[in-house]
């Protein structure tokens, strides 16, 4: 096994992120990629970590490699009246079989990624990661281009559009 990675017990696993230190899960609780993220196809597993001291943030940290780790937070704390657009490649590989087993906050979490820009923040709700809380399936959907596809933090706090 890497030396950054070692099986605790015979449950638990612990990695010692670039980023966020010790991180222990268990691996049944890992977030599956089928096809990776687009441009890090080869990232298969994730480990979803929340810092509650940073909430409503959410780390998505490889589970084979200590210095990949993602930012993101709830689409629906950027866009409260963010309407997601399931597209049937995307229901296929999260394995969600109808419309009503897609909601968010019941059935998906659907995460934005955060990354520097300009000079601030920006989100991108027009890709959004999709995990499928029922069984951990995550993909990154590339079917959501309804409004602004990016968002920019605010002077004040507050999420706005950067271009329509």
């Amino acid at each position: 096994m890497k030396e950054d990675m070692e099986l605790i017990g015979d449950h638990l696993k612990t990695l010692v992120s670039r980023h966020l230190g010790p991180i222990e899960w268990d691996p049944a609780g890992e977030l599956l990629l089928p096809f990776g993220f687009p441009g890090f196809e080869g990232e298969r597993r994730m480990v979803a970590v929340e810092i509650p001291t940073q909430r409503p943030l959410v780390f998505l940290q490889s589970a084979e490699k200590p210095e990949m780790c993602f930012v993101s937070l709830p689409v629906l704390a950027i866009k409260p009246d963010y309407e997601l657009l399931l597209n049937e490649e995307d229901r296929s590989a999260l394995r969600i079989e109808d419309e009503s087993s897609a909601e968010i906050g019941v059935d998906l979490l659907c995460l934005a990624l955060l990354f520097p820009a300009e000079g601030g923040l920006q989100a991108n709700l027009g890709a959004p990661i999709l995990i499928n809380l029922h069984n951990l399936r995550c993909v990154q959907s590339e079917g959501n281009e309804q409004g602004p596809r990016y968002y920019r933090l605010g002077s004040v706090g507050g999420w706005e559009p950067v271009c329509w």
